[in-house]
């Protein structure tokens, strides 16, 4: 075959073999990291009185385990009892705990290396707005996945054992469809607090202005309750959709004013300089 691709195929063929390698490395992070949580656990061990833990091999009690013991602990109420329903679920819950927190380890790893990657396509401005986004991403992601996990998944797994109370039923749950309810509403709110830094960055880039979500407020709010309802398990009588949806409403509009006034800053920044 002839090595002679010209300038441009030349081009081509370097850049996606440096995006392959950047790939091929955070694919390999990952692979370790969920290897890591389905099968090393943690062992304790003193060291000058100190409480410290070191990993080692261990199917039944590895890292995934311990964090699905914990979320049981934390979530689910007193009396409602987790049950195995197929024979695998209880290994295909352990599964998913694994591949969640893998993915959202690799998630900045992956930010970085796209960052890395597509720094000289990009103009300044667009530059400066991705590489100063991605911490706030960071932040907002966990402030979602915190107030799912301290607030709506409490509120709902008590319904649940209520409802199941009220009508005289054992109130028992799989562990897989628990752990899936987790699972889903957890990455979903993490998604929905990104709504400010997607309408800012939108913004500060230039691709539409600050107007255009002022503008367009009721689209937005019909896209608020469409998405509350896709994530939302529909247990709560619409309260939980609800809250959701003006939370969503709540980041859109944090995210508008922001870039407005951040905009505005800046072409009163402009025009003083023009004028001097």
């Amino acid at each position: 075959m002839s090595q002679d691709k010209g300038v441009l195929g030349g081009k081509l063929f370097t850049y996606v073999d440096e995006l392959l390698a950047r790939l091929k490395g955070t694919i390999i992070v990952f692979i370790i990291i969920f290897f890591g949580l389905f099968l090393l656990g943690p062992v304790p061990f003193r060291l000058d009185g100190y409480n410290l833990f070191y990993p080692f091999p261990s199917f039944y009690n590895s890292f995934s385990v311990v964090l699905l013991k914990l979320m049981e602990t934390t979530l689910v109420p007193p009396k409602m009892v987790l049950i195995n329903v197929a024979p695998f679920d209880i290994v295909v819950s352990v599964v998913y705990i694994s591949l969640a927190f893998s993915i959202s380890i690799v998630i900045p790893v992956l930010a970085f290396q796209f960052l890395s990657f597509s720094k000289t396509a990009l103009y300044p401005r667009e530059r400066k707005a991705v590489t100063f986004s991605i911490i706030p991403i960071l932040i907002l992601f966990v402030v979602g996945v915190v107030f799912a996990l301290k607030l709506i998944m409490p509120i709902l797994f008590h319904v649940i054992y209520a409802f199941a109370l009220d009508v005289d039923v054992l109130p028992t749950l799989g562990i897989l469809q628990f752990v899936s309810i987790v699972v889903l509403i957890t990455a979903g709110m993490g998604a929905i607090f990104e709504t400010p830094i997607i309408v800012f960055s939108l913004s500060y880039v230039g691709v539409v202005p600050p107007s255009f979500w002022f503008k367009n407020w009721r689209y937005a709010i019909i896209g608020a309750f469409f998405v509350a309802l896709l994530i939302s398990p529909g247990a709560t009588g619409g309260i939980m959709e609800t809250t959701i949806a003006l939370i969503i409403i709540a980041l859109y509009f944090s995210g508008a004013l922001l870039a407005k006034w951040i905009l505005d800053k800046r072409l009163r920044v402009e025009q003083k300089s023009t004028s001097t």
